[in-house]
């Protein structure tokens, strides 16, 4: 390679009156220097490899994170009018606390009547139903009632139909592209109806085009608001569930509008027992700024920023992991070339020409790692879509300027790799280098030991933080809920008439099949989306107390089938006519928000609640309705036939396939009309933690990625190491070491390094992971073995990473090695 250089002649020799002139053939020595490169690469696989796959590994990783980091960002950026769009939402201080409500039916009309620089506004009530367009494709169906000004606040373009008229009547309905397609095929769906429930008639009037994946209201299917509103709704000032939008006049101060809202609360709501205050959020913020409101979200999504800052973080460790990877082997492998400077130096060449070969040697890697990621990329973008439930993206050429970004880091990763051999190196006496003199200096090798330690500090602390997010997402799934949710098959009966006037009917038919043992009605069932209620109590100070908590009404059977332990006073009995509507059981986050310290002095306190009164009969051991990232909220549970909507049927029969067949049969004879859909208990329930499960998975794969980046680069070291030890590995043998001797001598600086990874890492991922962990209502507590089985595995994961190369060099003939 070297002679190679004689070989290019870089300048041209022009004659001008006996005089000679030299000019730099540029073209030429661009040429040489790319054949030196090249030539390099190959005379050098492994080096080349590991630094390739590394650095084309840690950028394909921030790829994916900038995806996802400006997918989370630009989150309803797609509305054309968006700076000026906000979500009116409602605050109530009550006395356990405040109430994170959405809006009423008449808010919204009513501030667009009395503020001018409202320019319009929307309702948006979320809910889900069963909908049909034959027999054959009954599907349970997110969907979403809205005013027809919902098309034109939010940028949602409506295909076909007529923006004044798509909503004249009750039961209109307009479908997205996909929808349409689903229910109707080829076929044309304008004025086709569907079946809402198995009952009721929908017309469809219009086709918009898909709402984009990057929308916090997602829906596919959108209802005339007419459909669930009647008179007395409308007029209902504390019955909420919508989500109200405001479009602004341009220009208008959202802040100003914002001062002119307690004298709206003050005119229109009665201050003295609950305190509300309306709040103003900018559409882009409600997203990832938003606090989920209401009792019934549907597919109004929220994000979390944190989530987002320990991504981007990630996100860059590990290209941190893979650049200090490639700046370590660089300057390594870099002492291999002193021959080769000095007889450069010798024939001439410049310390620029030199400097220029190095930086070229780093910054050609870099790009073909860089192009190299592009097709990791491309290959891997459906599957990190599926790994984070959504199509961030669905070309990688999405964003030019995420591709010209991660250009830019691989140039500079280049340069700041070429650095330190092209600076260093450059400067070698020419003779010293000839003879081979050089060595690792104490600057280099001090760089080197630094780099290791700075790796490994982040992959111990990425698994540290990889064991707490399991651990707390196994806590959240695997806890004590304080009922049982295995075996129940739910279904989802839509509040329908028909079931609930012969309830005791249903249940007799449905015990009858065999494999089912146990049969409930509920409203709601543990994990999924609950009634809250105005309620007056009388508290521990005889005072009657209103609040507003969740509402369950139940059957007789509901707690003796969820197993839900009555801790005071009684259940409710069939034989008891005063427990239907009359008797109400609280829970023990209501006992305390009344004041009482004993469960029995509750027993027998009046109640109100929706217009019906009666007293208390029991206290229930608190469950988690809820997810564990909420604390257990004030419940009550009443008997109330009109308000059931669900039956969760309790499957004891090893063949659940045939058991669910023949409750399926049983079924279209109890109600031919209305399709059997249904759920599991457990999985409704699992499914509160899907984005906790796909930020934790997502989490866990950079870090197996920052991992094995680790080892792929101490693998590279340790080859390099032995290659420098090598004369003395075989004088060792020869003096009588042992195989296992020398290869605890070539680990042992490994290990050391990572000992000082492990104290570095240790405090920083505790501090970490504690804020991490205070997001969550119940969490773990953060134990100290972690810490130390997490050092133990980085230091397993590295002697076995280095162990093959150590053991193939103690294994090694000595005399061969010698001669070398």
């Amino acid at each position: 390679m070297v002679l190679m250089f004689l070989k290019n002649i870089w300048v041209s020799r022009i004659t001008f009156s006996q005089k000679r002139f030299f000019v730099i053939n540029y073209r030429q020595m661009l040429k040489h220097y790319l054949k030196t490169t090249f030539r390099y690469f190959l005379s050098h696989k492994i080096f080349s490899f590991i630094n390739i796959i590394g650095l084309a590994t840690g950028i394909c990783v921030c790829f994916f994170a900038l995806f996802y980091v400006q997918f989370e960002l630009r989150r309803d950026n797609y509305n054309q009018k968006a700076d000026n769009i906000y979500r009116l939402v409602t605050d109530i201080k009550t006395s356990s606390g405040i109430n994170y409500e959405s809006t009423s039916t008449p808010m919204g009309p009513a501030i667009k009547a009395a503020y001018p620089g409202v320019k319009d506004m929307a309702r948006v009530f979320m809910d889900d139903m069963i909908l049909q367009s034959n027999p054959n494709n009954a599907t349970k169906e997110e969907v979403a009632y809205a005013d027809s000004s919902v098309f034109k606040i939010f940028t949602w373009p409506l295909l076909r139909g007529n923006i004044g008229h798509i909503f004249e009547a009750p039961c209109n309905v307009v479908l997205s592209e996909t929808a349409a397609k689903k229910y109707f095929g080829n076929s044309d769906p304008i004025g086709q109806t569907m079946m809402i429930n198995g009952k009721t008639k929908a017309v469809v009037t219009g086709i918009m085009k898909d709402i984009p994946y990057n929308s916090h209201l997602r829906v596919d299917i959108i209802f005339s608001i007419t459909t669930l509103v009647d008179d007395d709704w409308s007029r209902n000032w504390t019955r909420f569930g919508f989500y109200t939008y405001l479009l602004l006049q341009p220009g208008q101060s959202a802040t100003d509008l914002q001062a002119k809202l307690p004298a709206f609360v003050n005119a229109n709501f009665n201050q003295s027992e609950f305190k509300y205050q309306l709040a103003l959020e900018p559409l882009k913020k409600v997203y990832l700024y938003g606090k989920p409101r209401g009792h019934r979200t549907g597919t109004s999504e929220s994000g979390s920023i944190t989530n987002i800052y320990i991504i981007s973080i990630i996100a860059v460790l590990v290209l941190f992991i893979a650049c200090f990877n490639f700046i370590n082997l660089a300057t390594a492998f870099s002492l291999q070339r002193a021959k080769e400077i000095g007889v450069r130096k010798v024939f001439g060449a410049s310390k620029y020409q030199l400097v220029l070969q190095f930086f070229m040697d780093a910054v050609i890697l870099c790009l073909i790692a860089f192009v190299i990621a592009l097709l990791f990329a491309m290959l891997l973008l459906p599957l990190f879509n599926q790994l984070v439930g959504t199509v961030v993206a669905d070309s990688i050429f999405h964003s030019f300027q995420n591709i010209l970004t991660l250009f830019l880091i691989s140039i500079i990763v280049g340069v700041l790799s070429g650095a330190y051999p092209a600076l260093f190196l450059s400067g070698f006496n020419p003779i010293s280098s000839l003879k081979g003199k050089i060595g690792s200096s104490g600057t280099g090798l001090m760089l080197r030991r630094s780099l290791i330690v700075a790796q490994f500090s982040i992959s111990i602390f990425l698994i540290i933080a990889t064991a707490i997010v399991y651990m707390q997402l196994n806590f959240m799934q695997n806890q004590q809920l304080g009922f049982q949710k295995e075996h129940k098959l739910v279904v989802d009966y839509q509040f329908d008439s028909r079931i609930n006037q012969h309830l005791d009917g249903v249940k007799q038919r449905l015990m009858d099949i065999p494999g089912v043992s146990k049969v409930s009605f509920s409203s709601s069932i543990p994990g999924t989306s609950n009634n809250q209620f105005n309620t007056i109590i009388e508290n521990s100070k005889g005072e009657n107390q209103q609040q507003k908590p969740d509402v369950y009404f139940i059957d007789n059977n509901f707690l003796k089938q969820f197993r839900i332990n009555v801790i005071a006073g009684r259940g409710f009995s069939q034989n008891l006519a005063a427990d239907s509507m009359k008797s109400m059981l609280i829970n023990e986050a209501m006992l305390k928000s009344l004041g009482f310290a004993n469960p029995n002095d509750a027993i027998g306190k009046r109640f109100t609640q929706l217009n019906h009164q009666g007293t208390i009969v029991g206290v229930i051991k608190d469950f988690h309705n809820h997810s564990f990232l909420e604390k257990v909220q004030p419940l009550t549970l009443r008997v109330d036939p009109g308000h059931l909507t669900n039956i969760a049927i309790d499957i004891t029969s090893a063949k659940v396939s045939a058991t669910v067949d023949k409750l399926e049969s049983a079924w279209k004879n109890l109600e031919p009309s209305l399709p059997f859909i249904y759920f599991f208990a457990d999985d409704a329930y699992n499914h509160q933690y899907i984005a906790q499960q796909r930020f934790g998975s997502l989490f866990i794969c950079f870090a197996i990625i920052a991992i094995v980046i680790s080892c792929l680069g101490l693998l590279g070291l340790c080859a390099f190491n032995i290659a420098q030890r090598k004369k003395e590995i075989g004088i060792r043998k020869v003096l009588g070491a042992s195989a296992s001797s020398i290869t605890a001598m070539l680990s042992k600086d490994f290990v050391r390094l990572i000992i000082i990874a492990l104290l570095i890492a240790s405090p920083i991922s505790w501090c970490a992971m504690h804020n991490w962990l205070q997001g969550f209502a119940y969490r773990i507590n953060i134990p100290v073995w972690v810490f130390f089985v997490s050092g133990v595995s980085a230091i397993l994961i590295a002697l076995f990473t280095v162990s093959f190369q150590s053991v193939k060099a103690a294994m090694a003939n000595p005399i061969n090695s010698i001669k070398e």
